[in-house]
């Protein structure tokens, strides 16, 4: 059985850093950072199922927020994502939200076409953030494959730091994902190990949420 390629720790900070400072879910100041209107994040009423994201050729069709066009991403139809919602009518917060969702769509993108140069990638990560996405979507396309099937990601979290700073933490459950042999097109599922990322956003002058640094680990309690 294939597992999913986790990203690498070495250009990755520290799990235990960041998890220490998504903790919490909420803002630590009142201070609001100040930006342009961002699209929200999949957002359900109490009680109602999380909406289903099914992949197709318009997941974030061009965009402009202001004057800034955010790029599209196109994935595969077989690709669905499931983002449960957070208990935040902040605004700085959706925003955050918004874009991570944004950023996860590129790297699954970047997967699934095959190229690490898709103009998403590098639109919602940066830095050691980008460099780490960029080693992890190169690990699947130089081992020969691709993904497909629903994923969820849920017990999310949002803190707001200093004035353009964020961190966000969420749980992803693969087990109705697949690893895909992009040669023979045969499918691989995930086992039952459920995985804990954790991130640091900073907003740039235009207004965009990105990933600076990024970690993961397996979820233990944390995603039970």
């Amino acid at each position: 059985m294939k597992h999913r390629l986790v990203l690498p720790v070495a250009v990755a900070t520290t799990a235990g850093l960041l998890l220490t400072s998504c903790s919490g879910g909420g803002s630590e100041s009142d201070d609001n950072i100040s930006g342009l209107q961002y699209p929200a994040p999949s957002e359900e009423p109490e009680g109602e199922e999380p909406e289903v994201s099914e992949g197709d050729t318009d997941v974030a069709a061009d965009a402009r927020d202001g004057d800034m066009v955010r790029p599209g991403i196109d994935v595969p139809d077989d690709l669905e994502k499931v983002f449960e919602p957070v208990d935040t009518d902040d605004p700085d917060e959706l925003a955050v939200l918004a874009d991570q969702e944004q950023y996860i769509w590129a790297v699954d993108e970047a997967i699934t076409s095959g190229s690490v140069d898709r103009p998403a990638l590098g639109f919602y990560a940066t830095g050691e953030g980008l460099i780490a996405s960029l080693d992890f979507v190169s690990r699947f396309h130089d081992e020969g494959y691709s993904i497909s099937g629903r994923t969820k990601y849920y017990n999310r979290s949002v803190t707001l730091r200093e004035e353009g700073v964020a961190t966000a933490a969420y749980c992803a459950d693969f087990r109705d994902a697949f690893m895909v042999e992009v040669e023979s097109g045969d499918r691989f599922p995930e086992d039952d190990e459920q995985f804990l990322y954790a991130s640091r956003l900073e907003r740039t002058e235009g207004g965009v949420w990105q990933i600076v640094s990024l970690s993961v680990e397996s979820g233990g309690s944390e995603c039970r």
